[in-house]
């Protein structure tokens, strides 16, 4: 991940500590200076005073060799979660239809080429998948989630075209016009649904809200 390109109206400085804290995309508890670096396109020198910078802030902290997240990083999440009052209007609402759906609901949003997950139920005895929480970030090709938000976009073929396209399962369509004619089709059903071709066995049911 590269820092974003700047102009005279941002701060580069800014922007590269940012780049810093997004190099965590949860593949891995901890990175190295070396890992900071090439995440990042930052050179060494850079990425160590960026690192050291969050340190001091309270946004990282380090064992050995290896930077870690803090807890504290929740609090930039918090915010927004609490101006748009996800715990009174958001949380109860996925919890009721959870409960009689007996299945787990997920709200998300596109962030670039990815779904963002920002909230989700789960059921006690409900089917487990990989344990995704709030901030996980998922395919926007090869997910129920991600095809639906592609279906509400004006001009998805961009956003097909530009994505990354892995081979997840067996199942995980490598054909973009196939999966550009798939959204078309949900824009015109009003619903999405894929089966197993981000996990083996899991079919996904995605409505727009």
């Amino acid at each position: 991940m590269s820092a974003p390109a700047q102009d005279r109206s941002t701060a580069s400085t800014f922007a590269k500590g940012m780049a810093i804290l997004a190099a965590f995309d949860g593949s891995r508890p901890s990175l190295t200076l070396a890992d900071l670096a090439r995440a990042t396109g930052q050179d060494r020198a850079t990425a160590r005073r960026g690192a050291l910078t969050l340190m001091q802030l309270g946004y990282l902290c380090q064992d050995g060799r290896d930077f870690r997240l803090t807890p504290k990083v929740l609090m930039l999440a918090g915010g927004f979660l609490q101006a748009n009052r996800f715990g009174r209007d958001v949380q109860p609402v996925l919890n009721h239809y959870a409960a009689e759906l007996g299945h787990e609901i997920t709200l998300a949003t596109r962030d670039g080429h990815q779904v963002l997950l920002l909230a989700q139920s789960a059921v006690q005895n409900g089917p487990v998948s990989f344990g995704f929480t709030l901030g996980s970030r998922l395919p926007l090709l090869h997910t129920g989630l991600g095809r639906m938000l592609l279906a509400c976009e004006a001009d998805a073929g961009p956003l097909v075209q530009a994505a990354p396209l892995p081979q997840h399962t067996a199942e995980s369509l490598q054909d973009r016009a196939a999966i550009l004619a798939a959204v078309a089709a949900i824009r015109d059903q009003g619903f999405a649904a894929t089966d197993g071709e981000f996990e083996p066995g899991i079919v996904g049911y995605a409505l727009p809200v």
